[in-house]
């Protein structure tokens, strides 16, 4: 099981590493007091979107890993000595220290939606540990390197190499190797470093747009916000209030979306980093700062397509040319030169990705990935009767004020009341428009783009992302201005707001932190021993076939959860949570295969199925349990194609034969 003191010393090495790596390059294109909170999240951005083509060169390993973070970060400390980064000023105020001391609380309990939790009853997990799944993806990269194989599904309708954005996933594998802590236990550091570090950059933000070390605490106290669901189910009950403010999804604030899916938090807030680096490099041009442009626009959409490749284009562009605009015209053309550079440079860093997922596009078949359809919201009742067209005011004047109560209207009176300010300084005043520019793109894809490549619309999601980060800095900025001046009632309206945030967010933090207990707690606790036994036989590169529905009562949607998190083995199918969306086959293969190997492990096998296994889906181990109908009426042991390889009261491990 995931140990809570590995996870915590991967957290804290991460931390001090990537601030060391950051900081003396934030200090060059950043005023000090924002280069030490944009520190932690450039280093990420740099470090992994440079460190990942470097090991697909030489290798994915302990000793190259180890070369590609210490060889950088010895260099940085001798910048930094020779540089005289710290002059005996205090590092953090008052205020920011006590902000911190939140955004550790805040950390802790994104991480703490990762890691396992012992009770009597067994081994219980949060409900986010489903989309934590992916954490077979590090151990495939820390056990065989990059670029990754699918470690999901093994059959035909499998590209070559994984078609996802693993960049966050390939940091962690790092961290894996260098500490010697499991993919898990990485995945969990990971977490609560991307927690903080995206808390630092959005309270770097909202005290250099405000001129206030105030707006750094209610960054922190708008980020421990949720929706307004709870108390509207409460008045309303549940299918009347979902009629109106659309069914509880992925669709959340920093707190959720940050437990659920770090990956596309760190997403985000390399997305900020190359928004405000574009408004520095308009401002004065250089070298480096298209070098970190390139490489923070790169580490965005390496970490998320959604955001990184979606919503980050749609914001750049008219962000390049109104800050294009307001430049010298004698200036545009070395401007315009610098831009296309960094563009480049970003596509040739993500091309290789890119193409796997194109591949992967065109192998479905289905058509493009991405359709312009607006957020459905409203029941079918209500837009059968008045037309679908009424959702797209709906998730402006309902949705968004429902899921972002504390800080959507806040930070859109702030935002207004900023530009209007004609006092405003005019370096801050562009930093703002250009947020605002990236704040509308995000919260225009999220409401009228739909992604098609699964059930869900991941790309409305998380494309929010940026424009929920941003809305806080706004909201932070404009509340921490308003401290300064004679007492008005939008303090007041505003705190009343942040109160209304906090029930679901407690609720979100007490589910991250206790769990929720499941049927099969006792047997996921004696799992991680199975999954020794197997690795005992099985070879690095090998897969493995185990009941698709193994323990799937542990999370509250179903998966197999005990292969993803303890195997640290590929499987040939995985389930079919984990195949869809890293297979190229159509929903009905799809659900052909998946209820073959839940036809096998159930103990109904037909003539052929197993030979299929071996066969079609390169299954080298196959794992049945006293759990698995296939126990009683075992088609393996009766099968030439295995041999019984190892075997007990609790497993029957079986294995090929050529």
């Amino acid at each position: 099981m995931a140990s809570l003191l590995n996870s915590l010393i991967c957290a804290a090495a991460a931390l001090l590493v990537y601030a060391g790596l950051g900081l003396p390059l934030a200090l060059r294109v950043a005023p000090r007091p924002l280069a030490l909170m944009l520190a932690p999240a450039l280093g990420w951005a740099v470090h992994s979107a440079l460190a990942l083509p470097l090991l697909f060169l030489i290798g994915l390993s302990r000793p190259g890993a180890a070369v590609v973070i210490v060889v950088p970060l010895l260099v940085a400390l001798v910048a930094m000595a020779k540089g005289r980064v710290w002059q005996g000023e205090p590092m953090l105020g008052r205020v920011s220290a006590l902000a911190l001391g939140g955004a550790l609380l805040l950390a802790f309990v994104v991480m703490a939606a990762v890691l396992p939790k012992i009770t009597a009853d067994g081994v219980v997990l949060a409900g986010p540990i489903f989309d934590h799944s992916k954490v077979a993806m590090i151990d495939e990269m820390a056990r065989l390197g990059v670029p990754p194989g699918n470690p999901f599904f093994g059959g035909a309708g499998a590209p070559a190499h994984l078609s996802y954005y693993y960049l966050w996933h390939f940091s962690a594998a790092e961290w894996a190797l260098l500490t010697g802590i499991s993919g898990w236990e990485a995945d969990a550091g990971l977490s609560f470093f991307t927690a903080i570090a995206s808390l630092s950059v959005l309270t770097g933000f909202a005290m250099s747009l405000s001129g206030r070390a105030g707006a750094a605490l209610w960054v922190i106290a708008f980020a421990a916000t949720a929706s307004l669901r709870p108390l509207i189910y409460v008045l309303f009950g549940v299918d009347r209030a979902e009629a109106i403010v659309g069914y509880q999804s992925g669709f959340g604030g920093w707190l959720f979306q940050t437990s659920w899916a770090p990956q596309h938090t760190a997403s985000a807030m390399a997305a900020l980093l190359s928004t405000y680096l574009l408004v520095e490099l308009v401002r004065q041009p250089g070298v480096l700062k298209v070098l970190l442009l390139a490489l923070t626009m790169a580490a965005s959409f390496e970490s998320s397509t959604w955001v990184g490749g979606v919503a980050l284009p749609l914001a750049a562009v008219p962000v390049a040319l109104v800050m294009l605009a307001r430049a010298e015209p004698q200036a545009r053309l070395r401007i315009v030169t610098a831009l296309g550079l960094a563009a480049l440079l970003a596509l040739l860093l993500i091309a290789p990705m890119l193409y796997d997922q194109v591949q992967m596009t065109a192998l479905r078949g289905d058509g493009a990935p991405i359709r312009f359809e607006p957020t459905e919201v409203l029941s079918d009742a209500i837009t059968n009767r008045f037309g679908v067209w009424l959702n797209i005011p709906v998730f402006l004047l309902i949705y968004l004020p429902v899921e972002f109560p504390a800080f959507y209207p806040a930070g859109l009176v702030a935002l207004y009341l900023l530009l209007r300010d004609r006092e405003y300084p005019r370096d801050c005043r562009a930093l703002a428009v250009a947020f605002a520019l990236t704040l509308a793109a995000s919260l225009l894809a999220s409401w009228l783009l739909v992604s098609t490549l699964g059930d869900n619309n991941d790309l409305g999601w998380r494309a929010v992302l940026p424009g929920l980060m941003l809305l806080i800095v706004f909201a932070a900025a404009g509340l921490s201005r308003l401290a300064f001046r004679p007492l008005t009632v939008a303090p007041i309206v505003a705190l009343a707001l942040l109160l209304l945030g906090l029930p679901e967010a407690a609720q979100l933090a007490r589910n991250n932190i206790a769990g929720t207990p499941g049927a099969s707690a006792k047997a996921f606790a004696a799992s991680p021993a199975l999954w020794q036994a197997v690795r005992r036989v099985t070879a690095a590169d090998e897969r493995i076939a185990n009941n698709p529905n193994y323990l799937e009562h542990v999370t509250p949607w179903g998966v197999n959860i005990s292969w993803a998190l303890l195997a640290d083995r590929r499987s040939c199918y995985a389930n079919p949570a984990l195949v869809g969306p890293f297979s190229a086959l159509s929903k009905a293969r799809e659900a052909e295969i998946g209820a073959q190997f839940v036809r096998v492990f159930s103990g109904k096998a037909l003539p052929g199925d197993i030979e299929a296994l071996a066969t079609q889906f390169n299954c080298s181990i196959a794992v049945v349990t006293p759990d698995d109908g296939a126990w009683g009426n075992d088609p393996f042991a009766a099968s030439a194609r295995y041999r019984l390889a190892d075997g007990n009261a609790q497993w029957r491990i079986y294995r090929a034969v050529k």
